[in-house]
């Protein structure tokens, strides 16, 4: 089987032999004659005569296969008769021929639209011509030119129309696409197939490396400087005659339409540098007249509310590196001027109430909010970092102003008083959370934000002491609003406060168990509240003589704490507390019991009634050793007050004025249709005294604070100058207050002098720590 195998492949070699050796060999002349004849110029012939894409005449497959023959035995004949090199020459010699003879004349002679549909249509049939050819010389590229590493007969083609053509043409090819652009710009209807086309060829001409090169230095260089002259011209026109809101709406539908032209008919490339083009001539140039434009600027579409102006604004402003940031500064100018505006008004009636001025600085923050917006998609500005920096600054400079001698951030905290307290606005639980959230993000501009605590704390503490407070959890929200914006430290006070109002129900069940086992009986039933010093505001101690029924709970409950804390000391804070007292009368000669809720300093006088029916005011201050005005005010409460509402005491003379020797005497007739009875306490104004003090207290406290700056700055750097040091001292303090740079160093003075810090002896501006 194997020598069988072996004898019918030998008889195969040697027939093949036979016929490569009975093959006449083809000579040079004779087979490129036949090649130029049948191929090439028939190939030429037949793109010449089609019409409408319809071939009147073809190649059949029996005369391909004979010519591709035809170049393989020429291309594998034994050398010398190896035409391969030979072929090679013609085939380039046969492109240029035809493309100097036949296609650069035809094209030439015709001009505009009608030149360029004839550069398409024999720059399509050029490439017909040379991937017929291309296959028909096959052989040569995969063998010959391989090995030469020379360029393919298709590069050499698309080479040759290159130089031979398109090099002759493309400046009036280039002169007539560009009209035909400018013309479709001017809205006039053009063949955008036939530009597409067209540009599509001087794409291609970068040969088969794919380099734009030639569609950038011959078409789409003068494509964009046409493209600035073009829209310069428009600008100028449209910024003379149209309003902004115009002039945006048009440069908004122009970009469109030149992002449009690129997806037509121009190269992918092409478009950010075309609309960069665009965005320099229709934006850049002209922004500062166009948004300064009288009666249509921004600021007038600001004042105006133009929601929709504002956002063609920024979406176009926000295309060029620097156009947010002067649209940035008028923001900030017109925010501020609307908020000085405000500020100004509350100044001329300072008397007026001021809270209805607090709304609205929260109205024009809201207001400013949607503007500006919180995130992409959102509001006009879409939350960009400019402009929450303009409306920061904008609030900043005129939320900080005083509204005659009254801070805002007082106002703020009475805002949030009224807001938290039962008798305030009523407001539902999702309501009253978002306007305090907008209170903390007002709040958040304040310069002096620990005024604001200071205020806050001691209206927090009516509020608990006296169970005015409208909701627990409002008011743990409030003050974990505050602990996110500020810290720990910031809230650490308020915190203890609420914690001290819990500890105290404990207290109180604690107590109650413990009289309960001890069986003892006490005449009044007594509620306390035990507070933690550090956190609450600082109360006036009074040397209050109580009367006995009360100084019998004291006595106990002291006795009860004392068991539980030996080392804490109890402090009475007499001004806080409130009592019910239980008053017989007899109107008409009928009994009638009246609940009388009163404060502490009240009861104590009712309480003195008990005892006889008349005393004269010097009696009454000499039993319970109060301060003459403060007594003047609970007595003339209990006459009646300016008013003679609720009338238990009958004064002697009557009238506002008290005098020690002015008689009060129990009213047995006073009568009221409600059976409990609310005594209005004649109020003390708060004075200017009173907001001084906690001035004082919070200057006291500033002090404190810059100081541990001070030290923890210098621990941690042993040496610094004066400068840098304060510099970060004020880095540090300014998330509570903006401390003033004297104020440092009086604080740093001070601090050499109780020896923490040294000046060095060589640079008196450079401080050391001393551990």
């Amino acid at each position: 089987q194997a020598a069988s195998q072996a004898r019918e492949e030998g008889s195969l070699r040697r027939h093949w032999l036979l016929t490569t050796m009975n093959n006449p060999v083809i000579m040079l002349e004779e087979g490129w004659k036949k090649l130029k004849e049948d191929g090439v110029q028939k190939i030429e012939t037949i793109l010449e005569d089609m019409q409408g894409g319809v071939y009147k005449n073809r190649i059949s497959t029996e005369q391909y296969s004979a010519l591709y023959t035809m170049v393989y035995t020429m291309c594998t004949q034994k050398p010398p008769n190896n035409w391969s090199e030979q072929l090679y020459k013609n085939y380039e010699n046969a492109i240029k021929e035809y493309l100097t003879a036949r296609i650069l004349p035809r094209i030439k002679e015709k001009h505009d639209e009608s030149m360029l549909r004839e550069l398409v249509r024999r720059w399509e049939n050029h490439k017909l011509i040379v991937r017929f050819l291309s296959n028909v010389f096959k052989y040569l590229d995969r063998f010959y030119v391989k090995r030469l590493s020379l360029p393919e007969l298709s590069e050499v083609g698309s080479r040759e129309f290159k130089t031979i053509v398109f090099d002759k043409v493309k400046v009036e090819a280039r002169t007539a696409i560009l009209e035909l652009i400018r013309r479709e710009r001017e809205n006039e209807m053009v063949d955008k197939k036939l530009i597409k086309e067209v540009v599509e060829i001087f794409v291609e001409m970068g040969g088969s490396r794919n380099s734009l090169e030639a569609y950038i230095t011959d078409f789409e260089e003068m494509l964009l400087s046409t493209t600035a002259d073009y829209y310069s011209r428009e600008s100028a026109k449209w910024a003379e005659k149209d309003s902004f809101p115009e002039y945006m709406r048009k440069a908004e539908d122009r970009l469109k339409q030149e992002q449009d032209r690129v997806t037509h008919y121009l190269h992918s490339s092409t478009e950010e540098k075309l609309l960069k083009v665009c965005d320099e001539q229709l934006l850049q140039g002209p922004e500062q007249v166009l948004l300064e434009k009288e009666n249509s600027g921004c600021e007038t579409l600001l004042l105006d509310n133009k929601t929709e102006d504002l956002s063609r604004m920024f979406r176009l402003f926000s295309r060029i590196p620097t156009g947010l940031a002067p649209i940035g500064n008028i923001v900030r100018k017109h925010i501020t001027d609307v908020g000085l505006a405000l500020v100004k008004k509350q100044s001329t009636a300072a008397d007026a109430d001021l809270m209805p001025y607090v709304q609205e600085l929260l109205d024009i923050h809201d207001k400013y909010t949607d503007l500006v917006g919180t995130g992409p998609e959102k509001g006009c500005f879409q939350g960009h970092t400019i402009f929450h920096k303009a409306m920061k600054e904008a609030f900043e400079s005129f939320v900080n102003k005083d509204i005659g001698k009254t801070a805002t951030a007082e106002l703020l905290s009475n805002f949030c008083d009224n807001l938290l307290k039962k008798s305030g606005e009523r407001l539902s639980d999702e309501a009253l959370e978002d306007k305090l959230e907008k209170v903390v993000r007002l709040f958040s501009y304040l310069s002096d934000k620990d005024i604001f605590a200071e205020f806050y704390k001691k209206q927090l503490a009516k509020r608990l002491l006296l169970a005015r407070s409208s909701s627990d959890d409002a008011e743990r929200s409030m003050i974990a609003k505050l602990k996110l914006r500020c810290g720990a430290q910031f809230t650490s006070k308020l915190e203890g406060m609420v914690t001290d109002m819990n500890l105290s129900q404990d207290i109180q069940t604690a107590f109650n168990e413990y009289i309960n086992d001890k069986q003892i009986k006490l005449d009044t039933d007594i509620t306390l509240q035990v507070l933690t010093t550090g956190f609450w505001p600082t109360y006036k101690s009074d040397e209050l003589n109580l009367p006995k029924e009360m100084l019998q709970c004291i006595t106990t409950f002291k006795s009860f704490f004392d068991l539980r804390h030996s080392h804490r000391q109890l402090r009475w804070v007499h001004s806080l507390g409130s009592a019910t007292v239980v008053g017989s009368f007899q109107p008409g000669g009928k009994p009638k019991t009246h609940d009388l809720m009163v404060n502490t300093y009240q009861a104590c006088v009712l309480l003195l009634f008990n005892a006889q029916d008349c005393y004269t005011f010097s009696e009454i201050q000499e039993h319970l050793n109060l301060p003459v005005e403060e007594l003047k005010r609970y007595m003339l409460s209990l006459a009646g007050g300016a008013k003679g509402k609720v009338k238990i005491l009958n004064k002697s003379p009557a009238g506002p004025e008290v005098s020690p020797t002015d008689t009060f005497a129990y009213n047995a007739g006073f009568t009221d249709r409600a059976r409990r009875i609310k005594v209005p306490m004649i109020a003390a104004k708060i004075t200017q005294e009173e907001k001084d003090s906690t001035r004082a207290t919070v200057d006291e406290d500033r002090k404190h604070a810059i100081e541990a700056a001070i030290v923890r700055i210098m621990k941690t750097r042993k040496s610094l100058d004066h400068q840098k040091l304060v510099l970060e001292a004020s880095t540090q303090l300014m998330r509570h207050f903006k401390p003033d740079p004297k104020q440092i160093k009086k604080r740093i003075e001070d601090l050499i002098h109780r020896e923490y810090l040294e000046r060095d002896a060589n640079n008196p501006n450079l401080y050391k720590y001393l551990a």
